[in-house]
Order: C-alpha cells, then structure tokens, then sequence
C-alpha cells in the first residue's frame, strides 16, 4: 500500500475564484508528446472539486488541511472524468528527493519516494505539486510509464534522471522515453536568493536561459535545468515538453504554493498504461 504523499494516513487508489460548484467541469492539460495509444495521462487543472475557500476546487491533497472527505471526492470525480479506477490510484509521500518506486515492490514503512515507474496496465501513478514540476513519463516501446516530483532540489539533485535510470532497467531506452512537464512555477515568478543561484549552477553550469535578471532578485528556470537534465540522461530533445503555463500567474486555472501557501490546495499529474 502506497502513502499518501498529502498526509500521514495509507492511501491508495492566495485566491478565490469560486470554483467550488460541483456542476463546473474537470479540465485537463495534456501534453501532445504522450502517446495516446497505450496511455492515460492528464495534468487537471483546479475547476470541478468540491473544496473550497482558497483550495477551490480540485484539491488532490490534505497534507495542508482540507478535509479528507473532499480530497477523496476529488479524487474519484477526476478518476471518472479521466476514465480510469480510482482504486488503481498509486501515490507516495514526497519530500523534495530523489528516490524513485517501482509499483509491485515492497513498500517500507512511512516511505517517501519522489518518482514512481511502472510496467504493468491498470495502475495509475500520481505526482504532486502546487508549483513544483509534476512530470510524467512514458516509453511506447517497451510499454513502460513514470511520474515524478520536481521542486527546485528535486531538479538539481537529479530526480527525472532517477527515474529515467529505472525505467532503463525495466527494459526500456532512453531514447525513446517522452516526458511532459507539468503546471508548475515559471522564470516569471520564481524568485530565489544568491545560495539557489549557486546550487544550479554547481549542477548545471552556465546554463544559457537558467539565471534570470529580476527586479529584486534572480529567477530560475526551472523548465531550463529539467530539459537539460534529461537530455543529458538520454531523453532526444524533441521527446521533451518544456513549456507549461505558469501555476503562480494563472489563479483562475491552478494552485499555486507561492501564490496562496499552505492554506491553498495541491495538483496531481497522472500517467497508466492501458
């Protein structure tokens, strides 16, 4: 059994816009480099939940809050819209690290995993964020599929190219993974201090288009230092989209941690095999 990386209990399976009515619908963003043959995948936007006040109304998450109740409505209205069971919902605890499960292997107590992989049909692997990358992972050829967490350590310590290490030792090749990056927080609004600026480029370099000039500090690339991340872990450049909205600017469409902190609500990107 899977933990739920949005609180302490086993599970499996800002702004007010008021989006809180049920009757409004579930929108997804989707990612045209997932095949749709042989895959679910979807990255819901915040309309169509049950939540309210500023985790209007899709919250996947109950780490900050919001009543379990909600969250598990939540999560069953997107398993139906998506079309997939909400009790093959496989899900972690994530905790801005590096450490990638594979789904069928035995699960510690309290585990946390960042990143998730798969080679079986049914599951359907969950990766969380309010401004981190959620980024899903498929490979057609060896029919195998990943999700993972991305905040800015997550990013500079390597997590996308955990997971693309596992699924290469599922059977798969690099070459021929494609990955979406998720909803998260854009060069525009992620300002950060001098000591983060110093950790991306220990990693990366001199990253052209990483370091942005603000106007009271620099700001980071994120979608940048992923692309780089998982070219240099095999994935072809034109396998990899780099460009989704922006969590923080688009209130009406997504949480955002930086936007509304903790008392706002959390996404899912999801990917299965079918």
């Amino acid at each position: 059994m899977a933990t739920d990386p949005t609180g302490d209990a086993p599970h499996r399976a800002g702004h007010t816009v008021g989006f809180a009515d049920p009757a409004s619908p579930i929108r997804l963003h989707r990612s045209s480099v997932i095949p749709d043959d042989g895959f679910t995948h979807g990255f819901p936007e915040r309309t169509g939940g049950v939540s309210t006040g500023l985790r209007a109304s899709l919250n996947l998450g109950v780490r900050w809050g919001d009543d379990r109740e909600n969250v598990d409505a939540n999560r069953r209205r997107l398993a139906a819209h998506a079309g997939y069971d909400p009790a093959q919902l496989q899900i972690m605890r994530h905790v801005h690290g590096t450490d990638v499960w594979t789904v069928g292997q035995p699960v510690p107590e309290n585990a946390e995993f960042d990143g998730l992989v798969c080679d079986q049909v049914g599951p359907v692997l969950g990766a969380f964020a309010a401004d981190c990358i959620p980024l899903v992972f498929a490979e057609p050829e060896a029919r195998l599929c990943g999700a993972a967490h991305a905040g800015w350590r997550g990013t500079v310590a390597g997590v996308a190219s955990n997971v693309i290490a596992r699924l290469v030792a599922l059977g798969g090749r690099a070459a021929a993974i494609r990955v979406a990056l998720g909803p998260s927080i854009g060069p525009c609004c992620f300002e950060v201090g001098p000591e983060v600026v110093a950790e991306f480029r220990a990693a990366f370099g001199d990253l052209p288009g990483m370091v942005v000039a603000g106007p009271r500090k620099d700001h980071i690339d994120l979608r940048v230092a992923m692309r780089a991340s998982l070219e240099r872990a095999g994935v072809a450049p034109e396998a990899i989209d780099d460009r989704p909205p922006c969590t923080r600017c688009e209130a009406d469409r997504f949480f955002s941690y930086r936007r509304d902190g903790k008392a706002g609500g959390m996404h899912m990107g999801f990917i299965g095999l079918v």
